[in-house]
């Protein structure tokens, strides 16, 4: 969500609230609807507090979500430059083959499964470039201890790799359910609801649209963070970036250049050429 629509949100509420707020306090009685204030007060304590409470189990779940996300993304990134350098062990043609399918394989991440994972999915183009490195890194027959010692990391940094991968798309999907989410909004009317109720007619104005106001803006803030931390990519501001793997392909493309490689057997979004 972009900022400037949650504050548009966070406006309308807020206006719409306000204006209820007026309406009901014209008809309020003096000294509003509640003969006790001081038990109502207590009643709205409770519940206020046992929804600030939900709202912040929920929002450390969805933060959670949205850390493993973006340390997933470093990982996999800084495996994909390990690959790159473990590669220089194998000698020519075998180096230039593995390190172009790594700089495809990283073009495609950021060009066509980041986008995806907006959507919840993956790309099947990201994975015919893993299943291509791992096929040609099989049919190596590493010689001597230098190799043998490489191509153990290798094994080590391709599972970092894939791992890695598994637990950024892990976290496309969101962690708060939808039921989840009604009972938020249900739970949230409520409080608002039980504010509206409060309305005097002899009490001033500007006291009663400050307290209703007051309560509308912080659920409203709170509901909002948690839907942002609970979608970790997209095209919003905060959304989790691909900046990782650009600076990691950036420098793979650099070390292809000064060594006169031959350029990768894909275009600038990682489609096969």
């Amino acid at each position: 969500m972009q900022l400037w629509l949650a504050i548009v949100i966070v406006v309308a509420l807020d206006a719409a609230v306000a204006g209820a707020m007026l309406w009901i306090r014209r008809r309020a009685p003096d000294g509003s609807f509640f003969h006790d204030s001081q038990r109502a007060a207590g009643a709205f304590a409770v519940g206020g507090t046992t929804f600030a409470v939900i709202v912040g189990f929920v929002f450390l779940l969805a933060f959670q979500s949205y850390q493993s996300a973006r340390s997933n993304s470093r990982d996999e990134a800084l495996a994909a430059l390990a690959l790159f350098n473990a590669a220089e062990h194998f000698g020519q043609p075998a180096q230039s083959a593995l390190q172009s399918d790594l700089v495809c394989y990283s073009r495609a991440v950021i060009f066509d499964e980041w986008p995806a994972m907006a959507d919840e999915r993956s790309s099947v183009l990201v994975e015919n470039w893993l299943f291509q490195l791992n096929t040609r890194f099989a049919t190596l027959n590493p010689r001597g201890l230098g190799q043998s010692a490489a191509a153990q990391n290798w094994f080590d940094e391709s599972d970092s790799l894939e791992a890695a991968r598994r637990g950024r798309l892990a976290e496309a999907s969101r962690v708060v359910p939808t039921t989840i989410w009604v009972l938020l909004l249900v739970a949230a009317a409520a409080v608002i609801g039980f504010v509206l109720l409060f309305a005097d007619s002899g009490e001033r104005i500007v006291s009663q649209i400050a307290m209703v106001l007051t309560v509308t803006t912080a659920i409203a803030v709170s509901l909002l963070t948690v839907n942002f931390v609970d979608r970790p990519y997209g095209d919003h501001d905060g959304a989790i970036t691909p900046s990782a793997m650009r600076g990691v392909l950036a420098t793979m493309q650099r070390e292809q250049a000064a060594l006169g490689q031959s350029p990768p057997r894909c275009t600038a979004a990682g489609q096969p050429t």
